[in-house]
């Protein structure tokens, strides 16, 4: 196929040289390929063909100067998280970011865009991509605007997720792999005896939350053990009732998922005389500083936050510099856990 002189390969061409549909060409090159049970080897041949007719996205060919230079990479977080201390849970992100940028001779710039009426900071404003000043775009942050996350991808301007996201067409994302850690987590309790669990949880589903819980009630039906029924509630819903009904109920080991929810439940075990963990085996499924929540260590799982940063760093540098390579695009690291401090065998 020949091009006409000064004009960029677009996805129709790569489409009429592989032989495939555009849409075809668009989820190879979205990396969402395998959802559309798109064959191996037509994967293949789309890739090839890109490279061949050396495809650049429409949003890597805005900023061609950039790429002379080092890279811009923007950093924007859908909730403030700035200034931030090296106790607060966001630091080791910004830490592995920062690292990496420099380990790559990239620059960052930060966006910190108005937040809407619900308290989230959109990234489009009367239409208008936010971050095009940006090579390409780190995101994170709890509460992550989807309709902004897909408006991104079908403008394919790059970007990386810092989190687990599924969202249509599918994104770029690293991760923590939360349902094999929450599966060793109960896979030890219940080597150390206990049969009988509680699961509090936020009520706010996204695929963290989610992921941890099936990881949970997933583990438990490998052993045959009864998986309770969830409780999901805010911490200002939260009742002592709750933790009566579950002692009440046998249960010797209790996951929590926020350590919002892990304050309001220490402090009604304290007033209850509960003793912890003579009484109830506690494990919060998320990083928790010694004193954060009393002076103890607590039980915990532990997110990878730092080699998040890092790696996600290191995706959007590989498709902004390879938009065509074979780039795992959606990462999931692995997570640890300690069950020492608040947790015990029986």
């Amino acid at each position: 196929m020949t091009r006409q002189r000064g004009r960029t390969s677009r996805q129709a061409d790569i489409a009429k040289e592989a032989g495939v549909s555009q849409s075809t060409v668009s989820m190879v090159l979205n990396g969402t390929a395998e959802n559309g049970r798109i064959s191996a080897e037509t994967r293949k041949r789309v890739l090839s063909t890109a490279r061949r007719l050396q495809y650049v996205p429409a949003s890597a060919q805005r900023a061609p100067a950039v790429r002379a230079q080092a890279l811009l990479l923007g950093v924007h977080t859908f909730e403030p998280i700035f200034p931030t201390s090296t106790g607060d849970y966001y630091f080791e992100f910004m830490r592995g970011i920062e690292d990496q940028a420099a380990a790559e001779s990239c620059n960052l710039m930060l966006f910190t865009a108005a937040r809407n009426d619900s308290g989230v900071r959109r990234i489009y404003e009367d239409g208008v991509n936010g971050l095009a000043q940006a090579a390409g775009s780190l995101l994170l942050g709890h509460h992550a605007d989807r309709d902004d996350l897909e408006r991104l991808a079908a403008e394919e301007y790059p970007f990386v997720y810092i989190g687990h996201r599924e969202v249509a067409d599918g994104i770029a994302y690293v991760g923590g792999d939360y349902r094999t850690a929450t599966g060793r987590i109960v896979d030890e309790l219940v080597g150390m005896g206990h049969r009988s669990f509680a699961y509090l949880g936020e009520t706010s589903r996204h695929e963290p939350q989610v992921d941890r819980w099936e990881g949970f009630a997933t583990a438990l039906g490998r052993f045959g053990l009864a998986v309770p029924e969830p409780t999901y509630v805010d911490p200002e819903g939260l009742t002592a009732q709750w933790l009566d009904d579950a002692v009440a109920a046998g249960a010797t080991a209790l996951l929590v998922e926020s350590v919002s929810l892990l304050r309001v439940l220490a402090a009604m075990a304290s007033i209850r005389g509960l003793e912890i963990p003579r009484d109830l085996s506690i494990v919060v499924l998320v990083d928790i500083p010694v004193g954060e929540v009393g002076t103890r260590q607590w039980a915990s799982l532990r997110v990878p936050r730092h080699e998040m940063g890092r790696r996600a760093v290191r995706l959007l540098t590989g498709l902004l510099t390879d938009p065509a390579g074979d780039h795992e695009r959606q990462v999931l690291l692995p997570c640890t856990y300690s069950l020492e401090g608040t947790a015990r065998s029986l």
